[in-house]
């Protein structure tokens, strides 16, 4: 592996050429071939694309707001942070439009602001919402704001029931999708954020992994429209294990999260927000694990087979095998990892199916602690990126976590740094991973040329030293362009 260093400020370019967007794009550009058939298919990957015009995802809010009588109580001091993607991270991804955009962070459902009667201009390339409630949170680019647009809400939260720091990007509604989080130790609850964007209610069916023989009425719930529904996942699943979770839907998409708290005795044990993790897979990547004071990977077998597993560490070396487990099928269960310097990615390779989550807690001088989850991630060969909390500011380590599998990657991970663009150019060979130091970034692309690659960002206090704060956060692809797709007229 090598890497070099390229810092730079950016600059809001002032020319660049015009794209035009959506299903007008396709008819212009396809005028002039009308009556005439290409020789040959065209592939989706050769397809010219155009940049996309409105991005928008959805945050869950505080999610102990407005809770039932047994959600603990919680001081939270959050917020939401949503980035442009500057010209320079777009370069050769892909150009944007001309026509000036802006980023708007509202409550779901709330009556979108009146447009003001003046010539329109850009608006600027980074919004935040210094609050979260019982509200979720809608994150909207439009024209040159929304090619790359990332969006994250992150919290500390304080208190006698729940303390540490908890992050999540924010992200499209979808009706699939699987969680896995949670523990068997006395005092550690999952509850399942459950958001609706849209305006009809939407039925979410709930399946946790190893309760196929439980009857219980808790499985549907009926997602309020432009809301959001919170379940006590220990209810369904009890609460001797960790709980690996299918959510589907019908009547609409949601934004699914899950919270974990622990409670040990009288002492808070960290809080974490967990988004959906890759679905049943016989081989899954899970970048962002750091060095810390104890760490895990759970994995549930869904299917009607046991599950032979073999879980590798990925780092700047050469991958080593650390545990070979069986899994039952049905069952969740959590495997101890050896202790890791550094920053390190695990992969999972299984003759059957599986789910996967991994997890670490930190421990400071003073005896509290915090957790963080990382989740098994998709590849991606153009645009990934994630933003990042602004706090703690101090204390505590950040990294981007790069890892290729499927082959060696070229790769450019791109921090921005009070204004600026620092990039940071990294050859990773095959089955290999690269910590990239991002203290100080509000956010980070990272832009493979060559090769496709896994990705996680990490904020994790030292063992023994003054903080004791965790999280994780997946780098996803970000959503960049449109395909445009010429119109073919035979007559």
């Amino acid at each position: 592996m090598s890497r070099r260093s390229m810092p730079g400020p950016w600059l809001h370019g002032a020319g660049r050429a015009v794209l035009v967007a959506g299903a007008a794009a396709g008819l212009v550009l396809g005028a002039g071939r009308l009556g005439a058939a290409p020789t040959q298919p065209q592939s989706p990957d050769a397809l010219p694309k155009v940049a996309t015009s409105l991005t928008t995802s959805y945050c869950p809010g505080d999610p102990f707001a407005a809770g039932d009588k047994g959600t603990p109580r919680a001081d939270v001091r959050g917020s939401v942070d949503a980035h442009a993607a500057p010209p320079k991270v777009l370069e050769g991804v892909v150009t944007p439009s001309d026509e000036p955009g802006a980023i708007t962070i509202e409550d779901v459902g709330a009556t979108p602001a009146a447009p003001v009667d003046e010539k329109p201009r850009s608006g600027p390339m980074k919004e935040s919402v210094d609050r979260l409630d019982q509200h979720p949170q809608h994150v909207r680019g439009s024209a040159d704001r929304a090619p790359g647009l990332l969006a994250t809400q992150s919290f500390l939260a304080s208190g006698k029931q729940v303390r540490g720091l908890a992050a999540t990007p924010c992200l499209a509604p979808t009706a699939d999708a699987w969680l896995v989080a949670g523990g068997g130790a006395e005092g550690r609850q999952e509850r399942l954020v459950l958001t609706n964007p849209g305006g009809n209610p939407v039925t979410a069916r709930l399946d946790l992994v190893g309760t196929a023989n439980v009857d219980s009425a808790d499985r549907s719930v009926v997602v309020p429209a432009r809301g959001r529904s919170v379940v006590l996942l220990d209810a369904i699943g009890g609460t001797g294990r960790a709980q690996a979770v299918h959510v589907t839907t019908t009547g609409g998409l949601v934004v699914p999260t899950i919270v974990e708290h622990h409670l040990d005795g009288l002492t808070t044990a960290g809080v974490e927000t967990i988004s959906p993790t890759m679905a049943p897979a016989k081989r899954l990547v899970l970048p962002g694990s750091a060095d810390a004071s104890a760490r895990g990977i759970v994995l549930a077998a869904p299917g009607s087979r046991d599950a032979v597993v073999q879980i590798r560490r990925l780092g700047e070396g050469a991958a080593r095998g650390v545990e070979v487990i069986t899994v039952p099928a049905d069952t969740v269960v959590d495997v101890d990892l050896p202790d890791v310097s550094g920053v390190r990615g695990w992969v999972v390779e299984s003759d059957e199916p599986v789910v996967a989550s991994a997890h670490l807690t930190t421990t400071d001088a003073g005896g509290r602690s915090d957790m963080a989850w990382s989740v098994a991630t998709p590849s991606f060969g153009s645009l990934g990126g994630v933003a990042l909390p602004s706090t703690p500011a101090s204390g505590v380590r950040r990294f981007v976590d790069v890892t290729a599998t499927g082959g060696p990657a070229s790769v450019d991970v791109l921090l921005l740094e009070d204004g600026a663009i620092r990039t940071e150019r990294l050859d990773i060979e095959q089955d290999r991973g690269v910590r990239v130091d991002a203290k100080g970034a509000s956010a980070v692309w990272v832009r493979p040329s060559t090769g496709r690659v896994h990705a996680a960002a990490m904020i994790v206090g030292r063992p023994g030293g003054t903080r004791a704060e965790a999280t994780s956060l997946p780098i996803l692809p970000a959503r960049v362009a449109v395909r445009d797709q010429p119109v073919n007229l035979v007559r």
